[in-house]
């Protein structure tokens, strides 16, 4: 790394630790994580099978708590970027350089893209407050990762409304993909989880099942009128949500987007 003096590097945020994971999950097969991570000096970890980018997830956390640990992780970027992994490939270098430089950027910080090492730059892009209590709640929430996808930037942007409607449109389109059916808004949630419904949340014997089924329903169901359905026709300004308010709603929605999760078509 290219330093001016002596250079302090904050500690990584977890959703950038996550994009970076995602990066290297698509980069490489099982066998080439593991091999990465002994290239880059850590021979302990072994990709156990699991899915890619959450294996490298949960590397990266752990080598980011030991002591300076967001050096090692500086040294994982620059492994990731170096052209000569890329040899016959610039192209695709050129595409791993850029996304990760979105991602450091936040920090004062920029791969070169002819020699794959960091340069600080010392301006740190803001446009997401990443610092600001906001988004520090938004983050502090654990939130289904499509919420995350969605949400987060229009969020740190302080655009509440749009940040809500866009995860509502990405519930909409969730349900719809696992459920198999060409409907929307509360028509698709009726559809594909009442009793007679795709989608199973469990066996549907006892009364007790049959109550958490419909339950479900009916809050999915009541999302979509309340959000998806009459406020995607109208102004931001026309129904304003404030940070508490829009927080809680993507809580909601996150908690409902880990019940289609668990569900089971049943076409």
């Amino acid at each position: 790394m290219t330093k001016s003096g002596t250079i302090t590097i904050e500690s990584f945020e977890l959703s950038a630790l996550e994009q970076l994971s995602k990066i290297i999950g698509d980069r490489y097969t099982g066998s080439g994580i593991t091999n990465f991570f002994h290239k880059a000096g850590f021979t302990k970890y072994q990709h156990d099978g699991t899915t890619k980018w959450r294996f490298v997830y949960e590397v990266l956390q752990d080598i980011q708590s030991i002591p300076s640990g967001q050096y090692h992780i500086i040294k994982i970027i620059q492994l990731l970027c170096n052209p000569q992994e890329y040899i016959n490939n610039g192209d695709y270098h050129e595409e791993i350089v850029g996304q990760v430089n979105e991602i450091i950027k936040f920090y004062g910080l920029k791969i070169s893209l002819e020699t794959g090492q960091i340069v600080y730059t010392g301006k740190k892009d803001t446009r997401l407050n990443r610092n600001s209590q906001e988004v520090k709640a938004f983050d502090s929430r654990n939130y289904h990762e499509e919420i995350r996808k969605h949400g987060r930037e229009l969020f740190a942007e302080g655009r509440y409304f749009h940040a809500v409607f866009e995860c509502c449109k990405a519930f909409d389109k969730y349900v719809a993909d696992k459920a198999k059916l060409d409907k929307h808004g509360s028509d698709l949630m009726s559809a594909a989880l009442s009793m007679k419904g795709s989608l199973k949340l469990n066996k549907q014997v006892t009364e007790t099942d049959r109550n958490e089924q419909e339950g479900i329903m009916h809050l999915c169901m009541g999302v979509m009128r309340a959000i998806r359905n009459p406020k995607g026709h109208e102004l931001a300004l026309e129904w304003p949500i404030d940070v508490k308010d829009a927080l809680d709603i993507l809580s909601l929605l996150s908690f409902l987007f880990r019940q289609i999760d668990k569900s089971i078509y049943w076409g």
